[in-house]
Formats: C-alpha cells, structure tokens, sequence
C-alpha cells in the first residue's frame, strides 16, 4: 500500500528538553504542562528515542496488519507491530511497583509524571480534577481492565506499567468496574447512568451494554494507553473477544476473560482522532521514560495507530510530527510528486552540484541513513514499474 504521510501545523508550542533523573527509577522533573492543548511537536526526548531502524520513516514503511478480523490476527503477520513491541519491550528497563507511596511506586512517580501544571497535586484521569479536590479518593486505575489482561498488579509485568496505570477518583473508579469502552451519551436512551465528580459530568455508564464512556477530551488519551499495551503487552482482545487458547498466559494474581476492551476498531481510532496528543500528554511520556526507559509510541506518532492497521492516516489530523507540509519518501525535491526529477536531484546531490531544493529524508529511500545512488535507482525502478526492496511511499 502506497503511504503518504501528512503533516500540518495548528500551533507551534515549543517544548522544552527535560532535565533526566540521573538514573532510570529515580524521580523526575515535575509535569508542568496545561491539560488540552494540543500538541503540534516532537519533544527533544521523542526524537532522540527514534534511531537507526527504528527512525519514523523506516517504521512508517512496514506492512501493517493483513488480517484485522480480529485483534489476534492483527497482531501477526504484522511487521510494524513486532517493530513497535521491540522497540517498546527492549528500551523498558525499570519496573515500578504498584503498592505503596515509597520511592519505586506508582504514586510516587505520579507526583512529577501527573502533577498538575508543576503544582503539588496529581490529575485524577477520567475527571481532570487533581488529587487534593474534595471528596477525592485515590485508586490505582488500569485502563485495561485487569479482568480483561493476563497481567494483575505484579511488578515486571503490564499491571504495574507507568504507562499504562493511572490514578483515578475511587468513586468513578467503581462505577467503571472492568466495562468496556464505548460510546453512550447520544447512542443510548435506556440504561444510561450520566456520573459527576464534583459537581462536573465526566462519565456515562450503560451497565446492560457493559459499556463506560469518559468525556471528550480524555479519550484520545485511552486509546493511546489501549494501543500501548496492545502492543508492548501482546494483549490480543482490544477490540475483539479472543478465546481463551489465543490468550498469554496469566500472571499468578490474574484470570483473563478474554473479552475486548473496546467496543470497535472504528471506536478506537475515532478517540484517538478527536482527542489528539496535548502537550501534558507529551511531557507525561517524556518524563516515564526517564523513569522507565521506554516510551509510549502511539503518544509520539499517533499514525500509527492507522498504520498498524493497514488503515490510511486521516487528512488535517493534529499531531506532535506535524511539519505542515505534505511529505511522500521519494520526492527529494519536495513538489509533491515522484518523478525521473528526483532521481536528477539525488544524482546532483552526490555529485555535490547545486540543488535548489532536497529533502533528505525523503530522498534516503532504503532508509539507511545515507543518501545514495541506490536510492536514486530504487525511484527508477518504481517509475518504471519495476519490483523492488523499498517501495515508493512504504
């Protein structure tokens, strides 16, 4: 399938690198970014995190999934996601643990990670009210339901995943139980329950559809984390039910049910749309990765989301790669189409003639970093129609 990724400004908000903790496990700078605002760059953490193989335009180029009848297909014959599970699985290199408020744990490492605009608070998620509101309690909140994931609570595995867990208002926490995600206000007339906190809708619950809805602006932010441990987690049931002998085996405190997290595939990739990355979100991943040493990838390059489905990545979609410019791999010129004009420019290039426009990214079609005469015959070669290792696009 021929990709062409997109890319477009909102606004530039310019995010600053962050100090690192000296080591992996030690408490970071405090999160001193606004909730919603949308996010239009890559951290300096982000980029960094992607090198060699594992560069944006190198991922963007693997095959997505040839079945996506369910989440178990979709998982395999999949180069993109294996790609992305490495990536994740290899660079997480502490492990938090899920009790307590002592260094090591979650709550501890949420007082920087989730700390509202630099403040001495914690933003609650589903509710966005931090965590010294009235009538406040704390749970520790795994967006995928424990019920539904072969992990539990214990350290090394994803229930104790920064990442992934969060800490949520105890009252909404229940009324979430382990439903799944789906969407309720306006689709449902009978068996809704609307939750406030505080005073504040936040939430919708259709018990007899086992279904739980968040507000508006939080479920870019749940399909992420779904997408996340999809992927670093090899959970197979997102968004189908999956059988129990298609299931990872279970930690010691788990029973996965197997059924799926979220109510569709559309669902998903529609939250992750509406709600796109915010610059809390960023910094957030920024700062567990210096915790952690890995990062959430669907928060960097929320495409893909799309991509890993084989689905083509919606036009004017806000996210933190947007350059505002169309950019397709080949078009070293940057006009916008892939001609025998850019083989002539690449050729100009090497031989060190001027060029009035290069773009070398786009112009380094093996993607190995290097802009050469290979790549000008692998355009040739696509222009003529010819098969090839590296397809014009991905």
């Amino acid at each position: 399938m021929k990709r062409i990724i997109l890319f477009f400004f909102i606004s530039i908000i310019v995010l600053a690198s962050i100090p690192c903790a000296a080591a992996l496990g030690e408490l970071p700078a405090v999160n001193e970014q606004e909730r919603h605002i949308v996010c239009t760059q890559l951290s300096e953490p982000a980029k960094e995190y992607y090198t060699g193989e594992y560069r944006y335009d190198t991922l963007s180029r693997l095959s997505g999934a040839a079945d996506t009848t369910d989440g178990y297909a979709a998982m395999h014959d999949n180069a993109l996601f294996e790609a992305l599970h490495t990536l994740m699985a290899s660079t997480h290199q502490y492990y938090t643990a899920y009790s307590g408020k002592d260094a090591g744990s979650l709550a501890y490492f949420w007082t920087s990670t989730d700390a509202v605009a630099g403040g001495d608070t914690y933003t609650m998620f589903y509710a966005d009210v931090p965590s010294d509101a009235p009538n406040v309690k704390l749970n520790r909140e795994h967006i995928w339901p424990k019920s539904r994931a072969s992990f539990g609570e214990r350290k090394g595995n994803g229930g104790s995943d920064l990442h992934h867990l969060r800490p949520a208002v105890d009252s909404l926490n229940r009324a979430k139980s382990d439903h799944l995600f789906g969407n309720i206000n306006g689709v449902y007339t009978e068996g809704v329950k609307q939750g406030s906190v505080n005073g504040e809708v936040c939430y919708w619950v259709n018990t007899a559809q086992d279904l739980f809805e968040c507000k508006d602006d939080v479920k870019g932010d749940v399909a992420r984390i779904l997408l996340y441990v999809y992927c670093r987690w090899e959970q197979p049931n997102l968004y189908t039910d999956i059988s129990e002998e298609r299931l990872p085996p279970n930690d010691a405190d788990s029973t996965d049910n197997g059924k799926k997290v979220i109510e569709s595939l559309d669902t998903l990739l529609d939250w992750c749309e509406e709600d796109p990355v915010d610059t809390w979100e960023m910094r957030r991943n920024d700062l567990t990765e210096s915790v952690q040493g890995n990062r959430n990838v669907f928060i960097d390059y929320p495409e893909f989301a799309w991509q890993l489905f084989d689905r083509e990545v919606p036009e004017n979609m806000p996210t933190p790669s947007s350059s505002g410019e169309r950019f397709i791999l080949g078009d070293a010129d940057g006009d916008g189409a892939v001609t025998s004009i850019d083989v002539t420019v690449i050729q100009r290039h090497i031989a060190q003639l001027t060029v009035t426009a290069f773009d070398g990214i786009a112009a380094d079609v093996d993607a190995d970093e290097r802009v050469t005469i290979l790549d000008a015959c692998y355009i040739q070669r696509s222009l003529a129609g010819m098969e090839q290792p590296y397809a014009i696009g991905g």
